[in-house]
């Protein structure tokens, strides 16, 4: 077993310990949902940045990104509501025949835009979580492409050009990664790591050193990967808490979120900067209430990088910006017959985060 290195700041934290992987997934491809209003969803995300693809009527709706994914997201006509899941992708086509084995399951064809193979399980709580390899490439689509110069007091990048970006969606090139809320986090993110071979970047705990927030990246040995491509919450239901990807910059954060006001949908947090992962972020609701998020400039770390383990606090999931929203804040007391780890959990977030924040 490998086991993570803890940061200096907390030598009281409970270790993740790493298994051995069957795989080491190399990126994240799609999500999946399932939707009674297929029309004002697909409205939704192309306002978000997404783009289209043709369809009939009546079958899956997917939607493609600005990289060379197939498709970024499938929407699957319901008669409820729920997000069914996500999709990883395999460096090679040995890694769907290794995890097939491992956990008795057939390598079958892929449904969607690009073809390929997959593997299909179900984690822990029951969400879809596919290995996919093979299917094919799409050109990338053309935007702005270089970032725009920054003047400081020390040099002068750009003279006698102005800043007059217009109002349009966030260019949307892949999903980022998927936030999970789990009951059951010491299993579900063995699961992950086991199975996919994600590394623990940074862990949040609580009182007494319980890990209850881990930030999880992918194994791509010296090539850098994102800070997480998977974020696991511990709490007392097994629920998706959002969905985030990655648009061009700061400037693009920022006019996708003046045209999706623009357009009438529900604007949640932002813009601001979280601490661990770095990156500058937005918040919106879809038209069911699920969490979507444009960022950019986030770190990266190859897999050497040791991982680090902080007290949770509300202050620590941002380092600028407006406090956490109401919604996402726990109550005000803490429910009597709460298991222990939510008890510690809810406490924890009911700490005030900033002098100057209420």
């Amino acid at each position: 077993m490998n086991e993570s290195t803890p940061s200096h700041n907390a030598p009281d934290f409970r270790i993740i310990e790493r298994p051995e992987p069957i795989v080491r997934a190399d990126a994240v491809a799609h999500v999946v949902f399932a939707r009674r209003d297929t029309d004002t969803m697909a409205r939704f995300l192309e306002d978000f940045g997404f783009r289209p693809l043709e369809h009939p009527e009546g079958v899956p709706r997917y939607l493609r990104g600005y990289g060379t994914l197939p498709f970024c997201v499938e929407v699957i006509p319901s008669s409820e509501d729920r997000f069914i899941g996500f999709a990883l992708v395999a460096k090679n086509a040995g890694d769907l025949e290794a995890l097939a084995r491992y956990d008795s399951l057939p390598v079958e064809a892929c449904d969607g835009p690009g073809g390929g193979m997959r593997v299909r399980l179900t984690d822990p709580d029951g969400r879809r979580v596919d290995l996919i390899h093979g299917f094919s490439p799409v050109p990338t689509l053309a935007t702005r492409d270089e970032l725009i110069p920054v003047n400081t007091p020390f040099s002068a990048h750009r003279v006698n050009v102005t800043v007059r970006t217009p109002v349009e969606p966030a260019p949307v090139f892949r999903i980022g990664h998927v936030v999970l809320q789990s009951p059951n986090f010491d299993v579900t993110a063995d699961w992950y790591m086991r199975r996919f071979g994600f590394i623990p970047t940074d862990v949040q705990g609580t009182e007494g050193g319980r890990p209850a927030l881990g930030f999880f990246r992918l194994d791509r040995g010296t090539e850098p990967a994102d800070h997480h491509s998977l974020a696991i919450l511990a709490g007392p239901s097994a629920t998706m808490l959002h969905v985030s990807t990655e648009t061009l910059d700061i400037e693009a954060v920022g006019q996708g979120q003046q045209f999706l006001r623009a357009r009438g949908w529900t604007h949640f947090w932002g813009i601001g900067r979280h601490r661990l992962g770095s990156q500058v972020f937005d918040y919106w609701k879809d038209p069911v209430g699920d969490e979507w998020e444009h960022y950019s400039d986030g770190d990266l770390m190859t897999a050497e990088y040791p991982t680090g383990y902080h007290p949770l606090t509300r202050g620590g999931l941002w380092t600028w910006g407006d406090d956490l929203p109401e919604s996402m804040r726990p109550p005000e007391e803490v429910p009597e017959h709460a298991p222990p780890e939510v008890k510690a959990l809810i406490q924890a977030l009911l700490v005030p985060p900033r002098p100057w924040l209420r």
